[in-house]
């Protein structure tokens, strides 16, 4: 992504992984000190929206609300009020424009416990903001924390809705996870940290229906990738002088090769798509030079350790 200028967002349970306050063994004082710097970090990434869910209350809507204020960040809940005013503790939505397309992000927690925080309906409240955002974007992205033990099926009760992300959830989506038919498709990264969810979108028509071509996609990619396996025994050759004396590995050789020139002429219909890709976030992956100056600087201020005992 080093040449494109991604909109980085968040679906919730950002500061604090667990639903516990304090499963690391630190201080409150040394978990408020990472929770404050960690939004340092995210405004250097340069995120766009961070959903608030049920986690990050862990040590207080004042906390909470102190470290968010300010930011450069979107910080959004569209159903979380404050029990003493009842008014909403955060912005319910934001809407912001990419070469010429208004995508408008809204969000909800499904079960927020928290003795100042009333949790209204996340389904009626975020269809109530879908209807009022709507009519000024051409996407509507809904950021939901939701446990893995709700049943309800998101693309039915948003029909209006374009994508939604998810948090708190434990199966992580693949590419070639099935989507609903009728609806938006529903993703998830997981609760480890270890994946990177990414939705590349191309429109060349707004007034057009994005195809999600996920699947095709990651089973082309997977033929190309075995083509290649199979090609670099010996490059210099073709395939069918390689595998000439095996007609089993020529068969599959045909079956790939046909496979793959349908995928790419199916794909080539679609001028309005978007591609989910789940990226792992390998160590190989190298660090950012900003990025780790900044967490160096962070660590070397505390006073206690940023290692894993």
């Amino acid at each position: 992504m080093s040449e494109r200028d991604p909109l980085l967002v968040d679906a919730g349970n950002t500061f604090f992984s667990h639903g516990v306050i304090n499963p690391d063994g630190l201080r409150v004082n040394n978990k408020k000190y990472k929770a404050k710097n960690f939004v340092s970090a995210l405004e250097l990434i340069g995120y766009e929206v961070v959903n608030i869910g049920s986690n990050d209350f862990k040590l207080g809507e004042v906390f909470l609300k102190e470290i968010t204020s300010g930011s450069s960040i979107n910080f959004l809940s569209a159903n979380l009020y404050d029990k003493n005013t009842n008014s909403l503790l955060f912005e319910p939505y934001h809407i912001t424009e990419e070469d010429g397309v208004k995508i408008g992000f809204i969000g909800l927690s499904e079960a927020t416990r928290y003795e100042s925080i009333i949790n209204k309906n996340f389904i009626s409240e975020g269809i109530r903001y879908i209807d009022m955002v709507k009519p000024e974007v051409d996407i509507v992205i809904l950021l939901i924390d939701i446990s893995s033990s709700n049943g309800v099926d998101l693309s039915n009760a948003f029909p209006e809705a374009d994508y939604i992300f998810l948090s708190g959830v434990t199966k992580r989506t693949e590419p070639r996870s099935k989507q609903a038919q009728d609806g938006p498709p529903v993703y998830s990264t997981g609760i480890q940290g270890k994946h990177l969810s990414i939705v590349d979108i191309r429109i060349k028509d707004l007034n057009s229906a994005v195809k999600d071509v996920s699947a095709p996609f990651s089973r082309l990619q997977e033929i190309d990738f075995r083509l290649k396996q199979m090609q670099a025994k010996d490059p210099s050759k073709t395939l069918e002088e390689i595998y000439a004396n095996q007609p089993n590995v020529i068969s599959l050789v045909t079956k790939y090769q046909k496979e793959a020139f349908e995928l790419g002429q199916s794909l080539a219909k679609y001028g309005d798509r978007s591609i989910f890709f789940s990226v792992p976030l390998s160590p190989g992956i190298p660090d950012d030079k900003d990025v780790a100056g900044l967490i160096e600087k962070i660590a070397s201020n505390a006073d206690f350790s940023f290692e894993k005992p």
